[in-house]
């Protein structure tokens, strides 16, 4: 890294901070209520929330989050899990990600597993399973959740008459510890499922733990750490089809204001080639940009014509009103 580049660098970390939290766009209650009353899907989404089974904060902080969705005033139909459940990849852990998740959880929860379910399986010697017996784990607890019958790390369901997309790392010959591997398989899988998804018009959400290459602020944020183009198509399939939502974490970014998001090009929420991306903060550990502590996520409000993104932190209710996008649907 040169020097004027990582002049640039603390700009952005220290402007994300102080600006974000400055309410140049005013003040909201903590009252978790859609915009309008005509909202068809309302959805709570949160990553990164690294789960340990012998360390209760985290934990806490899920449930309190959890708890906090299932007060909103406008009732929330479900909530997505952006991937890293856990720190380690080890089954106690993901066995207590479970049961926040089917004690707690509102609506329909959509679980994503993410490296560190997968990759860091062996971590500081939490475990002493392999990648492929951590994968193993997942599409395991992932069937006795949903009572399904999934062979891979890859699903589809419904909520509210929209489909949402999970994609996943299947450790290909052997994976790499902190990436992704994708089969041809699941690539295909993507397709036929966005294309039925958007069939009728619809807008359709794919999950994915992983963060597209330089899009979000990847490259800034965090170079390397997203799905590359020449490796897997990703983005091309998903620029095939209308009103498709890509929502990843991974990146620990932090809650970025949408004037911090345009000057530094690190936007939480962007349109790249007609489909919208949209960045998580971590919820469970320190994020790199924006606002730094635990409890951040955001809630997507799905109209006929719009969708209305909104960053918030679950566990005081704040809402961050300077970090709010529209994105128009076609």
């Amino acid at each position: 890294m040169t020097f004027a580049e990582f002049i640039y660098k603390a700009q952005a970390f220290l402007a994300a901070l102080f600006i974000t939290l400055m309410p140049y766009k005013g003040v909201e209650l903590p009252v978790m209520e859609t915009r309008q009353d005509d909202c068809l899907l309302n959805m709570s989404m949160i990553s990164d929330i690294h789960i340990e089974a012998n360390y209760p904060f985290r934990s806490g902080f899920v449930k309190q989050g959890f708890n906090r969705m299932n007060r909103a005033k406008s009732p929330v139909d479900g909530v997505i899990i952006c991937g890293d459940l856990t720190n380690y990849a080890d089954e106690p852990s993901l066995a207590r990600v479970y049961e926040l998740v089917r004690d707690y959880a509102p609506g329909q929860p959509i679980v994503v597993a993410g490296n560190h379910d997968i990759g860091h399986a062996g971590d500081r010697d939490v475990t002493d399973i392999t990648r492929e017996e951590a994968l193993a784990n997942v599409v395991k607890y992932h069937n006795e959740f949903y009572g399904d019958d999934c062979e891979s790390n890859y699903y589809s369901l419904d909520v509210n008459g929209y489909k949402f997309i999970v994609i996943g790392d299947e450790v290909i010959d052997g994976g790499h510890w902190d990436g992704i591997s994708m089969s041809q398989e699941q690539l295909d899988f993507l397709d036929s499922e966005l294309a039925e998804g958007t069939a009728q018009g619809m807008p359709t959400f794919v999950c994915c733990h992983w963060p597209i290459d330089g899009i979000n602020g990847e490259d800034i944020i965090w170079d390397g750490s997203g799905i590359e183009e020449d490796e897997y198509p990703v983005k091309e399939i998903l620029e095939k089809y209308d009103n498709v939502i890509y929502i990843s974490g991974h990146m620990h970014g932090g809650m970025r204001s949408n004037y911090v998001g345009e000057k530094y090009d690190m936007p939480w929420v962007e349109q790249v080639n007609g489909v919208t991306y949209v960045s998580l903060p971590t919820y469970g550990i320190i994020n790199w940009y924006g606002i730094t502590w635990s409890g951040i996520g955001a809630q997507m409000e799905v109209y006929s014509d719009k969708i209305i993104f909104r960053g918030i932190n679950y566990l005081t209710g704040y809402w961050y009103a300077n970090s709010e996008y529209t994105v128009e649907l076609v």
